[in-house]
């Protein structure tokens, strides 16, 4: 493999982990306002805990598969980023032939 296409697929691995990161973090963010704002209107103490499980649960496992697609992403990068770097790159050539 050139080294020019790993240090590609090297960049969109680090984008893709960054993005996975900053999805999460909005994630928990938001969920965060969601139960202050649901728990300020809850009328029994047995809603406000239903709530709060309940976004700790939706929290948690949606960080927990950012985390398993990230690994899984990382232990096959060739596989998930090369067709992409391929396919771009056809698309570039094709259009500087002047074709569509």
């Amino acid at each position: 493999m050139s080294t020019t296409l790993q240090s590609r697929i090297d960049a969109l691995a680090r984008r893709d982990r960054l993005q996975a990161v900053i999805f999460t973090v909005c994630m928990w963010v938001t969920i965060l306002f969601v139960l202050v704002v649901a728990v300020a209107v809850a009328p029994t103490a047995g809603i406000v805990v239903a709530l709060v499980v309940s976004g700790l649960l939706l929290g948690l496992f949606n960080t927990a598969s950012m985390v398993a697609l990230v690994r899984r992403y990382a232990a096959n990068k060739d596989l998930v980023y090369r067709p992409d770097i391929e396919n771009l790159d056809h698309m570039h050539r094709e259009r500087a032939n002047g074709r569509r």
